[in-house]
């Protein structure tokens, strides 16, 4: 015969049988709620939240059902300021809070085409649509900042840096390379979804530097590709080899000669797959094997 023991996520120490929905692990002290009701269960009192020490003073936005407090300034957009936030309760979560500055027409623009995006089944979109922000609430904020229209979206731990952040470092040109090459393998799952992103630049370029990894954000002029008007294709792969471009510092005459002449629209043509194969190319025959090339360690 054995026996069942729930045990506490934190610190894995034992919970007593006498819990209820709640209680407060007598090892580490954290406060368990959502426990399975059994026979023996009695009501625990959860002691109310008074907030945590490190987010007095701090601005708060309440958005949906909960508040969330703003921990800094990250950017400012063309229609919005971007901040680091979390949810102001024990069950945290952290957020990249969005308050328009405008009317808050961008803001909900950008919602939509995202929101679409995420539904999409083009090719690629189980990889993809990873790489897409995640809205987790948005609406009218209220408390210490006004705002018509505010969004809250997932934070991706990592993603620290921009483009432009690393424009002012002496870099690898391999940096440049493989940031050029995810900005083009989005682009084309982002054309073959339908849509034209618009507004490809190093400030909407985030960037892991351990992971190799680059994500497009600032989808606010993003559009139905198909349209009358607005961006091409063209525009957006050749404002991605211009992303690559801005980056390089020292590199070979060959590698520099591909960029600047797919950084012209007219040019570049509009099949980001097969610019993507073309630097793949000339990189390996200016660089050789392609190896890791690391941003952090790079001198400033």
């Amino acid at each position: 015969m054995s026996i069942k023991v729930l045990a506490c996520p934190h610190c894995g120490a034992p919970i007593p049988p006498e819990s209820g929905k709640s209680v407060v692990c007598r090892y580490c002290e954290r406060v368990l709620v959502g426990l399975p009701r059994s026979w023996w269960a009695r009501p625990v009192a959860v002691p109310p939240w008074e907030g945590r020490a490190s987010d007095h003073g701090k601005s708060r936005v309440g958005l949906g059902a909960a508040s969330w407090v703003l921990d800094r300034h990250l950017a400012t957009g063309e229609s919005c300021e971007v901040f680091l936030a979390h949810r102001d309760a024990r069950l945290t979560q952290r957020v990249v809070m969005k308050l328009a500055t405008d009317d808050g027409a961008r803001l909900r623009r950008e919602l939509g085409v995202v929101r679409r995006l995420r539904q999409s089944s083009a090719p690629g979109s189980d990889h993809f649509v990873r790489l897409l922000p995640s809205p987790v609430v948005w609406g009218t904020p209220r408390g210490d900042r006004a705002a018509p229209f505010a969004v809250a979206t997932r934070w991706r731990p990592g993603f620290v840096h921009t483009a432009a952040d690393l424009r002012s470092r002496r870099l690898d040109p391999r940096v440049a390379v493989w940031i050029g090459k995810r900005l083009l393998e989005q682009l084309a799952w982002l054309h073959g979804a339908g849509f034209v992103h618009g507004a490809v630049s190093p400030e909407h370029t985030l960037v892991h530097a351990r992971d190799h990894g680059a994500v497009l954000v600032g989808w606010s002029r993003a559009s139905w590709r198909h349209g009358r008007g607005g961006a091409s294709t063209r525009d957006d792969i050749a404002q991605a080899v211009q992303v690559a471009a801005s980056l390089l510092v020292d590199a070979p005459s060959a590698l520099v000669r591909f960029l600047q002449a797919h950084a012209d629209v007219a040019r570049c043509g509009g099949d980001a797959l097969a610019v993507h194969a073309a630097l793949i190319r000339v990189s390996r025959e200016a660089l050789g094997r392609p190896r890791h090339a690391p941003v952090n360690g790079a001198a400033s």
